[in-house]
């Protein structure tokens, strides 16, 4: 399924990076979606990382091409915000389109503060707190918890 969403470029991606780096992967955080036959067709995957203090990293988030424009990203990503807050995190970041985020509270990164192992526009670069002045210390390149 996410040969099909990001073709066989996603492992240059800049996120990859970061996962392969040491990130923590949470299972019970993330998001998993199947289709009538039990086939997934939406992930939302969340990584434990740390820079400055530790926070959520958020992704891949892909959806089938067959089953886009539905609203499954978005509900994908409203559910795992729900349980990184109901666990009491910090906040999260990812590398995605604002546009697509901001209805789910994100905003990006404040010049600056955040960077990654490799290349990013860094318009790309978003993040959530999931309490008041909870990235109020994250700086640096994120890395493994």
């Amino acid at each position: 399924m996410l040969d099909a969403a990001f073709g066989p470029g996603r492992f240059a991606k800049t996120s990859e990076r970061v996962r392969e780096r040491g990130a923590m992967a949470e299972p019970s955080l993330s998001r998993v979606a199947l289709d009538d036959h039990n086939e997934v067709v939406g992930v939302c995957r969340i990584w434990s990382v740390s820079a400055g203090q530790p926070f959520y990293f958020l992704g891949p988030l892909a959806v089938d091409p067959k089953a886009q424009l539905a609203g499954l990203g978005l509900t994908l990503v409203r559910e795992a915000v729900a349980a990184c807050r109901a666990k009491g995190g910090n906040g999260i970041v990812l590398v995605g389109a604002e546009r697509f985020f901001r209805p789910l509270g994100f905003s990006v990164a404040p010049p600056g503060t955040l960077s990654l192992p490799g290349a990013v526009d860094p318009a790309r670069l978003l993040w959530l707190e999931l309490r008041r002045g909870g990235l109020s210390n994250a700086r640096g390149e994120i890395g493994p918890p």
